[in-house]
């Protein structure tokens, strides 16, 4: 049985694809030389108003 990566879909044995990525996937990602990142972030996210957030996110289920 093959499966693929889900992230960018290369073959594999289920084995090979731990939690359905492969080995480059799997690496962290670093911010690359023109300043575009390519995954993971480097500084910790930013502290959020959390009531603030879900009173947004109920809106957006209110619009039609």
């Amino acid at each position: 049985m093959m499966m693929e990566c889900t992230e960018c879909g290369t073959p594999g044995r289920p084995e090979a694809l731990p939690d359905g990525l492969c080995h480059p996937c799997r690496q962290p990602k670093t911010t690359t030389a023109t300043g575009t990142s390519t995954g993971a972030p480097t500084d910790p996210p930013a502290e959020r108003d959390i009531t603030k957030l879900v009173a947004g996110l109920r809106n957006l289920l209110k619009t039609p």
